[in-house]
């Protein structure tokens, strides 16, 4: 039964990587047709909106204010969000999730900085595999595709950051914290393009096309939350965040067979480089003292 239990685990959280993937492709559309702030703007709304739908249909008691570790978890990941799909739009999209799953070594490095667990030597090699896939990632479009690859990087730091704070929320009902981060985000999103968008950029995207592709992104998101969320309640948190990153291969599937991208070896190496050392610390005891912080964060 155990082992039943583990297989559907793991069924979940592979549709779910693949409607996360969905989410990144559409998003990829989306922004050749429109300003990438809307893109963040329709992934936070949607699911927002479904959130506090289901809050309020459950009885859950939602936050306002609450403590301040609440107020880092949102922000800090709304700031990821805002670069991940900064990278999404502007990198091929199987490279912006490779960066942007490379959140496990950043967790490995806070915890040193922040709270004095310092990373054993096999942590410390996982690193620098990381930063080596990184580089080789970056190869084949360094000058076109550096800004969206740091903000992708930084996007994965933020995320790490929302995790460690996820810690200090145990008493807090995971699906008021999804519908705190969901406001809080799409808040900060809506307010980002007001201050940063042009004026053709602030201007809501008009044509059905667009849109449809905006909703898309947005549900996509939201079906890959159910996945995640699915899977932990059935399977092991580390394990079934190893079979997270099967998102990665559907994305080199869109790449390939969608916008026709060629990938070179290089590439391949450096996917493999961020991927497999990102797999270890996961499952490493580094992490997996914060398992019970991805649990909340499904």
């Amino acid at each position: 039964m155990q082992a039943e239990s583990g297989r559907t685990a793991y069924l979940h959280m592979l549709w779910g990587s693949l409607a996360f993937a969905t989410m990144g492709a559409f998003g990829h559309a989306a922004g050749e047709h429109c300003s990438w702030q809307w893109v963040a703007i329709a992934r936070t709304t949607v699911a927002f909106l479904i959130a506090f739908l289901i809050a309020k249909a459950t009885g859950v008691k939602l936050i306002l204010w609450g403590p301040r570790t609440l107020w880092i978890r949102s922000v800090a990941g709304s700031l990821g969000l805002l670069c991940n799909f900064y990278a999404i739009t502007h990198l091929p999209v199987s490279d912006a999730l490779t960066l942007s799953n490379t959140a496990p070594i950043w967790v490995a490095v806070l915890m040193w900085v922040l709270f004095g667990q310092r990373p054993g030597a096999g942590t410390w090699l996982a690193v620098l595999l990381g930063v080596a896939g990184i580089a080789l990632i970056q190869q084949p479009h360094f000058e076109s595709g550096v800004f969206a690859g740091l903000l992708a990087l930084c996007g994965a730091l933020c995320t790490s950051i929302a995790m460690l704070g996820l810690n200090r929320l145990q008493s807090v009902d995971p699906r008021a914290i999804v519908t705190h981060f969901s406001g809080v985000s799409s808040l900060i999103t809506i307010l980002f393009l007001l201050l940063t968008g042009s004026s053709s950029a602030i201007t809501h995207p008009a044509d059905l096309q667009t849109f449809a592709l905006l909703l898309l992104t947005g549900t996509g998101g939201v079906i890959g939350q159910m996945g995640m969320t699915l899977a932990f309640a059935k399977g092991h948190a580390a394990r079934i965040s190893v079979v997270s990153l099967s998102q990665i291969l559907f994305a080199l599937i869109f790449d390939l067979f969608v916008w026709r991208r060629s990938i070179n070896l290089i590439s391949m190496i450096g996917m493999a480089l961020v991927a497999a050392p990102t797999a270890w610390l996961i499952l490493h005891d580094v992490t997996r003292r914060a398992e019970r912080v991805v649990e909340v964060e499904a």
